[in-house]
Order: structure tokens, then sequence, then C-alpha cells
């Protein structure tokens, strides 16, 4: 089996780790993959070679045209593409026209990722290409219940995400150690992620020997320079570009603060769970992961003085933090393996490029 793994910019840029980490799973389980972004992603994949570089701009109808050159790309220069690619993944709503038009070159079936709830209305309105059998892939339990609540009228996977656990957990809050936090935020609530921050830095202003890193891209967003600023504490606020990018130092910190609440799925959280990091988080209906005081530590509120509390609290109780961390670790290894979720893709494929998937009518398109 041919899989080709279809990312937008957004997804591709955020959730590189979670591409390759696919990638490796499906080639150690036999699967041929081909891993295609736009030309414009910045993100270095390590461990697959070569990614094709496709173009996510223009007109609408060079969309065929922008296709055909991907299609030749993963072919092979004057060969058919027809049969080449059995499966085409798409992750990220701005890949899903790609994904129809490299379906109908391929002749393959389409599965599409939902990792977020705004994608839930969007599939579920969605135009599919005549003839391709489709699937949605829901990352997470309460995903596939939305998409079930909302109608959608194709058949719907659950493949949940993953994460990999080392032999030994990251030590944390570790004695003559200073503490360190890691704020990930996207930014784009901008009032829930600036109250979060604020509490964040009024920690920072009574812990002098605290350190905290964040995510250039929500400062920017979300206007934090000025809450850290105000608060006297900018000389130990870290700005860090493309943290998605750096987990190796993400994972290296005692906490992780994400007061996002976007129904998104987010492989660092899995990462940080996975590593026994201690994770301060707001509770988000779509993400299952969040279970207060067995994953995460969830604040009363999303007011800054709640965020304020809750990680004092967490700094302050040193052993009851370290057994947290461990308590999302075991989580992770009993109920969010990597493995199984390769595993949960590859019968997935297996179903939507055999006989009892939906195929969509001639009359659809």
């Amino acid at each position: 089996m041919h899989v080709l793994l279809l990312a937008d910019a957004p997804f591709a840029e955020h959730e590189r780790a979670l591409l390759e980490r696919i990638a490796a799973g499906l080639t150690g389980e036999g699967v041929r993959v081909t891993l295609a972004v736009p030309k414009q992603t910045a993100a270095a994949f390590a461990t697959v070679s070569d990614p094709v570089r496709y173009s996510d701009r223009g007109l609408i109808f060079t969309q065929r045209l922008r296709a055909e050159q991907v299609a030749e790309a993963i072919a092979g220069s004057g060969k058919s593409p027809e049969g080449i690619v059995q499966v085409v993944h798409a992750f990220g709503g701005a890949a899903w026209t790609m994904a129809g038009e490299l379906a109908r070159l391929f002749n393959a079936a389409i599965a599409y990722e939902v990792w977020r709830g705004g994608l839930v209305d969007r599939v579920a309105g969605l135009k599919h290409p005549a003839g391709a059998a489709l699937a949605c892939f829901a990352p997470d339990r309460p995903v596939e219940r939305s998409l079930a609540a909302a109608g959608v009228g194709i058949p719907t996977r659950l493949t949940p995400w993953g994460a990999y656990a080392p032999p030994r957990p990251t030590p944390v809050l570790r004695e003559g150690k200073a503490p360190s936090m890691v704020f990930v935020s996207s930014g784009r609530d901008s009032e829930r992620c600036r109250l979060a921050f604020e509490g964040a830095c009024r920690v920072l202003a009574e812990a002098p020997d605290t350190m905290l890193f964040v995510a250039a891209a929500a400062v920017r967003r979300a206007g934090l320079w000025t809450i850290a600023d105000r608060a006297g504490v900018l000389d130990r606020v870290t700005l860090i570009d493309r943290l998605e990018d750096r987990r190796d130092l993400v994972l290296r910190c005692d906490l992780l603060l994400y007061p996002d609440a976007n129904h998104e799925q987010r492989t660092l959280l899995l990462d940080a769970m996975a590593h026994g990091l201690v994770v301060l988080a707001a509770a988000d209906p779509l993400v299952s992961i969040i279970v207060d005081e067995v994953t995460a530590a969830v604040p009363a509120s999303m007011a800054a003085a709640s965020w304020h509390e809750t990680i004092l609290a967490r700094l302050a109780d040193r052993a009851g933090s370290i057994a947290l961390g461990l308590s999302a670790r075991e989580h992770v290894r009993q109920q969010r393996r990597a493995s199984a979720h390769i595993a949960a893709l590859v019968d997935a494929y297996a179903w939507l490029s055999g006989s009892e998937a939906l195929t969509m009518p001639a009359a659809v398109d």
C-alpha cells in the first residue's frame, strides 16, 4: 500500500513531529509513505527524506494543474499516476481541496483528519470528489462523537493520536534547580491567553528564581510583552520562535502551561505528558487527554488569579506535582501510545481502500 500524507502549511508547521512519527511508523509496518507539504513550509523534516513540495497558492482554476504537478512528482515524469497511491490522507482543512484533486488523479481513497472542532461542520458540508472512497479520521473520542452529532454522511474511524514515552521521565522540580515553565498558546484567543500569561507573570514576580519560556507567536498575536513589562519580569521571560519545533527545549522544562481551549488536538501536550512534565491546562470538551488531577492541573477558572494560584500550588507541592506528571505519563502509556495510533491507521487504510468504504456517487461532484 502507498499512502500520501498531504498537509497544509499550518499543520506542517505545528505538527511536524506527528507527520514524522506517522511516516516512520507506517514505514515500519511495510506501508510506502510519501509526504507532501506546501513550498513555503519552513519546518525541516529530519526523518522523512525529501518531502514533495507543492504550491498551495494560486487561483482556484489552477488547482488541478498544481495537483497534476504533485502527481507527476510522485509517479514520475510521463507516467500515469492512476493506481500509484491508494490513500490520500489530508491533514489541515486547507489541504482538502488538493486532496480531492489528487484522489481523482490517483484513483485513490481520501481520509480527512478532523483534528480540530472547526472542521466538523466543514466536512459535513464539503462536496466530495465523485467516485472516491471517503472517511473521516477522528484523533479523539469526543471528535468522533461530534462528527456523529453533526450528521456527517461519510464513515468515521477513530484513530487516536499517541506519543512515545521515553524509558525514564524528565526529572521535574529538582532540588536546588531553578524551576522553569513553558507557555504554549496560539494566541488566537487573546483574552484567554493574556489572562493566563498575567497569572504566570505574577508568579515570576513572587518567585525570582523561576524562568518562563513563551511561544513568540503568542506574544505577537496577544500582545503579551506589555504584560511582562508591567509586571517587571522581562528579564526572566524568553521568547522562543517556532516553539512547536523546539520540543527538545520544551521537554526539559518543569511545567507546561496551556491556556487554549480551541478544540484542537496537540501532540505537544501528549509529548509533555509522556515525559512526565507537570501540565497545567484549560479544560476542553473535545480534548479528552486533559483530565484534572490525572493528567493535568486545570485552573478553576480562566481568570489571572486562578492561573496564579494553580501555578503557585504546583510549584509549592513538589511531591504532588511529580506524582501528577507520572500519572499523566502512565495515562499516555496505557491509553495513547504512538504504536496504537499507527496500528489504528494501518487498519483504517486497509478498510478504506477495500470494498466496505463509502464511495461517493457521480452526482455528488
